[in-house]
């Protein structure tokens, strides 16, 4: 009877975080599957502990890195004091709330490698996917029914966009950028170079050589400066520092620079598709580089981050509270009169939260990242050390691409991040602290 209690959990949990995957896409107006599975897993953990005769062992606290999300958790939680909008605040606390359950199920799930390798397997699977539609919608007319390039998106509650407000040169073509489980191509993008580095630190070199292409065709087709930048940065890490391959990352380079030229000759081609895509990049190439920017992208980005630091020098350092960047943002008019989202999640966390907790934040990411890089150097076990090389990549990734989402605090993929990164470490630490 208890294993079957475990093992129904254990699919609970699982189905939980596949849901965070998916996001957006299977939703209906605010309310998504994640949402649904999220209340179910809460129901099912008070009938637990009504069978436990209401003995809870709280043990999910192994170290620091888990005690700091319950300390932004609560500080988030006090600021609403502050905060210009209790509305705004409580629904940024909710988002909040949403991510660190995430972190701490699969913290909490993840307490052996072989639990850390079912959850991986759930997420592979669902990220492959992903990417197979990624491309589907690259190259034909497929959409998923919640995109905003399809004609059913408000038949779930989507309004409709103006695609014009997007910072992305395919504006002004006909070509309509993938937007896989998201609602946009930034917050794909930001995933695909997320997961870039599992494909990369794969023994097989098939893996290695279909996964890295497919994820960066689908970056460079989102046509992100701060999320390609990103990109950039993992494959030079991965050469440098994991592979130690100089000169196989100057024959990558060659190969790049070979694919632009190719596409600038393409775009002479008589074959509309062809011409279209290959347009497009050039186009991309010209905003990458900075030769363009469209809907002045870079100058409204300054204006966000000028006056999110405005806010913050007048509360003296202690931060607007939760969700009170967008509130101010709004209250000036928003910037080129409709951006009010931070759009810099680094400059986000520090206006709202204050300085202290933006320092703390920015400590607890490093210390993480050194915590793996030092696992990384650990040949015992060679699925932690892949594990351990692709995550430490991911967070490497993840600092620049932050920047091209409006907001990442309800973005999922990056919660999941988190809550894998902190199993890893804990596990190879094997320091618990349980709390009474």
């Amino acid at each position: 009877m208890n294993h079957k209690y475990k093992l129904n959990t254990s699919w609970m949990i699982l189905g939980f975080i596949g849901s965070a995957v998916l996001g957006i896409a299977i939703s209906y107006g605010d309310i998504y599957f994640f949402h649904v599975m999220m209340a179910a897993m809460f129901g099912f953990g008070i009938i637990k502990i009504k069978g436990e005769k209401l003995q809870l062992s709280v043990d999910s606290i192994r170290n620091n890195h888990s005690l700091f999300l319950l300390i932004l958790l609560g500080w988030y939680g006090f600021s609403l004091i502050w905060a210009p909008d209790l509305i705004a605040g409580l629904k940024y606390l909710f988002y909040i709330c949403c991510g660190i359950v995430i972190t701490f199920t699969i913290i909490k799930y993840g307490n052996s490698q072989s639990r850390i390798q079912s959850m991986f397997k759930v997420l592979s699977l669902l990220f492959i996917i992903e990417i197979g539609i990624a491309l589907l919608e690259s190259f034909t007319s497929f959409r998923l029914p919640i995109s905003p390039y399809s004609s059913y998106h408000t038949f779930f509650g989507k309004e409709s966009v103006d695609f014009f407000a997007f910072d992305s040169p395919f504006v002004y073509a006909d070509f309509q950028p993938p937007t896989g489980f998201h609602w946009n191509t930034n917050n794909l993008a930001i995933t695909m170079v997320m997961i870039l580095p599992f494909f990369l630190c794969s023994q097989r070199l098939w893996i290695k050589l279909l996964g890295g292409s497919a994820i960066t065709l689908i970056t460079v087709l989102a046509a992100s400066r701060a999320v390609f930048l990103g990109l950039i940065l993992v494959i030079c890490i991965y050469f440098i520092f994991i592979k130690k391959q100089m000169g196989t990352l100057v024959l990558i380079w060659a190969m790049i620079i070979g694919l632009f030229w190719s596409m600038e000759v393409l775009s002479e081609s008589e074959d509309p598709r062809i011409n279209e895509v290959a347009n497009s990049v050039e186009a991309m190439v010209l905003y990458l580089s900075g030769d363009i920017d469209v809907g002045g992208s870079l100058e409204w980005r300054r204006e966000l981050v000028d006056s999110g630091i405005t806010a913050l020098a007048k509360t003296k350092g202690l931060g607007v509270g939760a969700g009170g960047s967008t509130v101010l943002q709004e209250r000036l008019g928003g910037v080129a009169g409709r951006f009010t989202s931070m759009h810099n999640f680094w400059v986000e966390i520090l206006v709202e939260g204050g300085i202290i907790i933006g320092l703390l934040f920015l400590i607890w990411f490093g210390d993480i990242i050194i915590k793996l890089w030092q696992k990384t150097k650990d040949r015992q076990n060679t699925f932690l050390q892949y594990i351990s090389q692709s995550l430490l990549l991911s967070l490497m990734g993840f600092i620049p691409a932050a920047i091209a989402a409006s907001s990442t605090i309800y973005f999922f993929p990056m919660w999941i991040l988190f809550g894998l990164s902190i199993s890893v470490i804990n596990i190879e630490e094997n320091k618990p602290i349980e709390l009474s």
